[in-house]
């Protein structure tokens, strides 16, 4: 059987296009390699109003990429307060603060570098199913998480990279639920993060826990996802 020159020329662009699609690495893509490696952060949590929820807290984020999969570790290092009630489980004493562990996964599923099948252990358990992180430019990504009956994101958060080794996350928290001002601000978090090496992790973690007199460890609990271990320090 004879193909035309251009049903031939179409089939080869299908199968080319299909090929690269599944050839596709995180890495081929200018802004996860951008997002690869370790991060120090320093954070703050704002109400609706633009009032501390929590004005200062810290984060360590180690992000690895393997093919198609990405893994996030963040270590947050949370003061006594509202995290602490939250996370602790009544394990800190009087001014003693908690460090969260929180594991992330995801996988490339197309040619525009979109991260899905995205899971979040920790405490709160996994993230919803449509959770996907979207390449905006080689600088700039969005994570959204539309909620099941509104389709309004429970919260956006975008990465915005000003050199390779700064980048700024801009978590906004919106109303999503019926009879709510949807769309609105309900909270928002700001982290500034500053590219470090893995050698800096140790000492690093230890001037996060001094700072917020961390005496509380939650970690995920690899018997069963989306619960935690929660113990002291001492």
């Amino acid at each position: 059987m004879k193909l035309f020159p251009a049903v031939a020329a179409f089939s080869l662009f299908v199968l080319a296009s299909s090929a690269s699609a599944q050839d596709a690495k995180l890495s081929d893509f200018p802004f996860w390699q951008k997002m690869s490696g370790w991060w120090a952060s320093e954070n703050t949590y704002f109400t609706a109003d633009m009032d501390y929820t929590v004005r200062s807290y810290n984060s360590l984020v180690h992000i690895e990429l393997d093919g198609t999969q990405f893994r996030e570790s963040e270590h947050r290092f949370y003061p006594a307060g509202i995290a602490t009630t939250r996370y602790g489980e009544g394990l800190m004493g009087p001014g003693e603060g908690v460090e969260l562990i929180i594991i992330t996964t995801g996988e490339l599923i197309d040619d525009d570098g979109t991260l899905g099948n995205v899971r979040m252990d920790h405490s709160s358990g996994p993230f919803d199913p449509s959770v996907e992180y979207r390449v905006l430019s080689t600088d700039d990504g969005v994570r959204v998480r539309p909620n099941a009956k509104t389709g309004i994101d429970t919260y956006r958060m975008y990465f915005n990279f000003t050199t390779p080794n700064h980048r700024f996350r801009s978590n906004v928290g919106i109303l999503y639920e019926e009879g709510e001002d949807i769309g609105g601000l309900r909270a928002f978090i700001l982290y500034r993060d500053k590219r470090m090496t893995r050698d800096d992790f140790k000492a690093k973690r230890a001037e996060f826990r001094a700072r917020h007199n961390v005496k509380v460890l939650r970690v995920v609990d690899p018997d069963k996802p989306g619960t935690s271990l929660v113990t002291r320090l001492d």
